[in-house]
Order: structure tokens, then C-alpha cells, then sequence
């Protein structure tokens, strides 16, 4: 979804957003008051700049809005492939995003993530996963990886990751099956406002996730495992 239609139907008593490259900052107000707005837009790729610029937004929420709900807005298609990057420790700024998300968690904000276009790989990673909750709207696309990609790394062929992908949500792209395996917690395909409003008032920071994915069927042993890790002497 456009970014200006979503902030349209996310808030249709006003807001207000600035972008520096495809990083944006602002404000949506809700019905239960203002919200702190941050994330990407035009299918972003995560560089050591972005990933910075991001770090800045939030920490000047935390210093500027003590305890405003923030509502990270999500369009990248992953971490910036390149060796300058991987020079530059691009893993370290991916933990400094992560970790600035989690102050903010820890200092009272509400931190909810929802995906309006591509997510994928180590900039869903930076800029989603982490939140307290994660939604979707119906057309964007979320991928840990893709196929092509997965069938290098394991060394299975292509056609029979693409036949796995049909039945195992695992293997396959898209919000549908992440939203089976727990990733997400909801699909929004209408009504956005009125959804985010539910999603502010019924916050939770406990990770339900592995519990979401067995009862789904998309994660089947995710929840029990982590249980017997939990539990072990």
C-alpha cells in the first residue's frame, strides 16, 4: 500500500510525516491521542546510513515523547548487500536498531510494528520483528528469504523448495503463511484506523509467537521445544 493512502486511512483525524531518503519520521493522531511514527518506505534497502537514521528517530522519540506509542511503519526489501557495508560492521548497526527498540520498550513506549510493503531478511529483522506486536496490511509481502537464495544456502534444488512452499508455511513467502507461523498477529484489510486504535488497547509485550504458530498449524513444535529448553535442569 502507498504510504500516503495507509497514513490516510491510519489516521483520518491528521498527520504529519518527514522523509530523509526513504526513512520517515512523524506523527499520526489517534483517537486515543498522538502516535509516534518511524520505519521506511519506497522498498528500502538497509545500509549503516539508514539503520543510523532510524536509531536517531527513535531515540528522539524517547528523549522528545516519554511514553508515546511508536508505530514503526515498514517497506524494505532487507540489509544493503554490498562489502562496504560489510566493512563498515553493518551487523552492528542492525543490533544498534534493535537495541534502541527494546530502550524504548523499556522506558513505558507501546512499540507495534505493521508492514505496508516488502519485509524481508536482516531489514525486517532491524525494523519489525522486534516490536511487542506485528501486523500486516493484506498486500504487503514479508519473506525471511527467498527461495532462490535458501536453495544456495542449503543446497536443495529450487523445484523442490518451490513444492515444499506450497504446503509448509516455512519455506514460503508472503503474509499469509507468516501470519500461520506466528510472525504476525494480524492481517489489516480494512478499517485501519479502528484496527490500530484495537491494537494500542489491547497491547501486550509478552512474545506469544511460537504459541500463535502451534495453534495456526504453521510451527508445530517451535512452542514445546522452547519449552523443554526453558524447563531444562
Amino acid at each position: 500500500m502507498k504510504l500516503q493512502a495507509l497514513l490516510d486511512q491510519l489516521f483520518p483525524s491528521g498527520h504529519h510525516v518527514e522523509l530523509d531518503g526513504d526513512v520517515l519520521r512523524g506523527e499520526g493522531q489517534s483517537a486515543d491521542g498522538p502516535v509516534a511514527l518511524a520505519g521506511t518506505t519506497n522498498h528500502a534497502t538497509l545500509g549503516a546510513v539508514e539503520l543510523m537514521a532510524l536509531t536517531r528517530v527513535l531515540l528522539d522519540i524517547m528523549k522528545k515523547s516519554p511514553g508515546r506509542p511508536i508505530l514503526l511503519l515498514v517497506d524494505n526489501r532487507g540489509q544493503r548487500m554490498a562489502f562496504k557495508e560489510e566493512l563498515l560492521g553493518l551487523s552492528q548497526y542492525i543490533a544498534n536498531l534493535v537495541k534502541a527498540q527494546d530502550a524504548a520498550r523499556r522506558r513505558g513506549h507501546k512499540l507495534l510494528t505493521l508492514v505496508h510493503g516488502d519485509a524481508i531478511a536482516g531489514g525486517f529483522i532491524a525494523c519489525g520483528l522486534c516490536a511487542d506486536r506485528v501486523y500486516a496490511v493484506a498486500d504487503a509481502q514479508t519473506s525471511v528469504m527467498a527461495l532462490p537464495a535458501v536453495a544456495r544456502v542449503t543446497k536443495l534444488p529450487l523445484e523442490q523448495l518451490e513444492r515444499l512452499a506450497k504446503t509448509t508455511p516455512v519455506f514460503a513467502p508472503g503474509v499469509d503463511n507468516f501470519h500461520k507461523m506466528g510472525g504476525l498477529h494480524e492481517i489489516w484489510k480494512e478499517q485501519l484506523d479502528q484496527r490500530l486504535l484495537s491494537a494500542l488497547r489491547s497491547h501486550g509485550v509478552e512474545d506469544d509467537r511460537a504459541e500463535l504458530g502451534f495453534q495456526r498449524g504453521g510451527r508445530t513444535l517451535a512452542r514445546d521445544v522452547a519449552r523443554m529448553v526453558e524447563n531444562a535442569p
